[in-house]
């Protein structure tokens, strides 16, 4: 979407990408898709942009990731550390 932004002015982007879930099952395909698809989000990401198409990427996941990036800011949550604190507890 947002190279296709940055060739049609008429495609209107939003600056921000959320994903749910983005390695679930990829650990069934590969480790190595995994890390690419982890690697196109950074690098969508870091894309610093002077055309004014940067992006910000919020990414949940269930697992911590396979190795630290610099370039990613995690929030580690828990059924005990909340990152929202009146969120109801998960029966699950």
């Amino acid at each position: 979407m947002r190279d296709l932004g940055r060739l049609d002015v008429g495609v209107r982007v939003p600056p921000l990408l959320i994903i749910d879930s983005p390695l679930a099952d990829l650990g069934a395909v590969a480790r190595a898709t995994g890390e690419r698809l982890i690697g196109a989000l950074i690098d969508l990401a870091t894309d610093t942009s002077s055309d004014g198409y940067a992006c910000q990427v919020i990414a949940a996941t269930n697992d911590p990731l396979p190795r630290p990036y610099p370039e990613v800011r995690e929030i580690p949550v828990s059924t005990t550390k909340r990152f929202f604190d009146r969120a109801p507890r998960s029966t699950a």
